[in-house]
């Protein structure tokens, strides 16, 4: 009849290489042994014959493993309808137009900054980021040349930076290439 100590220093190290066998996490098997270990202490079977102590100690081994696999495939299973459900709710989200408080901050921001440049200036933005035009089509459409139409996106974008947190600034940049539908008033 062994003690546990010298239980524990010999058949703890078989015991982890064993339950390697069936659990990849080092750590995940690390605590299985331990709590096999515990469980032997608690309810004293290492006063047991050694032959009954090792035989209890690879079946409950083998058991915790399976359960611990069993737990694991609940686990991922649960993550995988987590995700899932997470990108539903994104899509209803984005297909239902709502947006979100950020979102519609910052298209009030880039709303009011737009609403105070010049006439001249707020056209060819519009024109421009919501409406997605280039800027020769800008041009036909005012009836001046290319050369002005770049000149007043030029300088409205340089206000605009200057009224604008710089999140929204590079919002009204990408908006053109980002498809977005803004009406404004």
């Amino acid at each position: 009849m062994p003690d546990f100590d010298s239980l524990f220093r010999k058949y703890q190290q078989r015991l982890l290489l064993y339950t390697l066998k069936f659990v990849e996490s080092e750590s995940d098997a690390l605590d299985i042994v331990q709590n096999i270990f515990v469980a032997v202490w608690e309810n004293g079977k290492y006063r047991q014959e050694e032959d009954l102590v090792q035989a209890y100690l690879f079946s409950a081994v083998k058991n915790s493993c399976l359960n611990y696999i069993k737990h694991q495939k609940v686990v991922r299973k649960f993550e995988h309808d987590v995700a899932l459900e997470i990108k539903e709710m994104e899509a209803l989200h984005y297909q239902s137009g709502e947006k979100s408080l950020i979102e519609k901050e910052s298209l009030k921001q880039i709303n009011d900054a737009i609403d105070s440049l010049p006439d001249i200036y707020r056209e060819v933005i519009f024109l421009s980021r919501f409406d997605g035009l280039k800027n020769h089509e800008i041009a036909e459409r005012l009836n001046i040349p290319v050369r002005t139409v770049e000149t007043r996106i030029f300088r409205g974008l340089n206000a605009l930076k200057e009224k604008m947190s710089q999140k929204s600034f590079v919002i009204l940049l990408f908006m053109r290439d980002l498809s977005v539908n803004v009406n404004f008033k």
